[in-house]
């Protein structure tokens, strides 16, 4: 099963593919997250216990485990577009950089090595046609379809599934169960509500691309009739993913720059 877990539909050499073990895989690890959440923590609602589950089964923090148990370079594929894909996340990374990105306990997605350019002087718009900036999905995919080979073959076995994988997830427990972590939307929208305007129109001549805009105003301490406005822009071709970036950059901004100024 493992053999199935860690190739791709375009690797015709093999009758096999991941994605039924993932469809498996998504369901075990669920499972075992909602048992863990529900036994340790009796004082959760439901609301908290699905923040905390979902910040464990996300794509980012899936996407951290898989690239340390590095199991993208045992993916069995014979894809230009999925090499490329790959490559251009890896490539975002030098390695001590990739280790830290692997360690790190948030839900962020956007690289800081992406946003670098965005200072206050200048907010240049974000084409992702030119740079992969957060963690491609098939990376996530490749967890929980190794998830549900580990299943099958400890003869569906749930608690030897929880023995085996549950190292590769304790930190991030730990740490979110302290702090449920909340996605860069959320984060932003509470930061600066009342003061935040998005929106998403489609490219110029371009109508498979789309612009996703995100835009923070700050009062002024001495005026507060008046107000800097911070935009940006994220080009894409998926809607959802260009709105998810321009919030992100909104969030490392807020953290680099606006996080000691007076908020609105």
């Amino acid at each position: 099963y493992l053999l199935e877990a860690l190739t791709h539909a375009s690797f015709t050499e093999i009758d096999a593919c991941y994605q039924r073990l993932e469809f498996l895989g998504d369901a075990v690890l669920d499972v075992l997250m909602v048992f863990r959440i529900y036994e340790d923590h009796p004082e959760y609602d439901q609301g908290q216990m699905t923040d905390l589950l979902s910040s464990l089964v996300c794509n980012t923090t899936l996407s951290k485990v898989c690239t340390k148990l590095q199991l993208h370079k045992s993916l069995l594929y014979d894809s230009a577009e999925l090499f490329n894909v790959l490559a251009g996340f890896f490539m975002n990374f030098e390695k001590d950089q990739l280790e830290q990105w692997c360690k790190d306990l948030s839900l962020e997605r956007v690289f800081v090595d992406t946003v670098d350019c965005d200072t206050p002087d200048k907010i240049p718009i974000l084409n992702l046609d030119n740079k992969v900036v957060q963690a491609p999905k098939l990376l996530g995919d490749l967890v929980e379809s190794v998830i549900g080979a580990i299943y099958l073959d400890c003869d569906e076995d749930i608690l030897r599934v929880y023995e085996v994988i549950w190292p590769w997830f304790e930190p991030f427990y730990t740490a979110f169960s302290k702090t449920v972590p909340k996605n860069p939307k959320a984060m932003i929208n509470e930061l600066y509500s009342g003061a935040i305007k998005k929106s998403i129109v489609s490219y110029p001549g371009d109508h498979y691309r789309s612009i996703a805009t995100v835009s923070i105003s700050i009062r002024h301490d001495d005026d507060q009739n008046k107000a800097t406005t911070y935009t940006f822009k994220t080009v894409g071709r998926d809607r959802e993913t260009a709105m998810e970036v321009s919030y992100g950059r909104a969030l490392h901004f807020h953290k680099k720059f606006l996080a000691k100024m007076t908020l609105p």
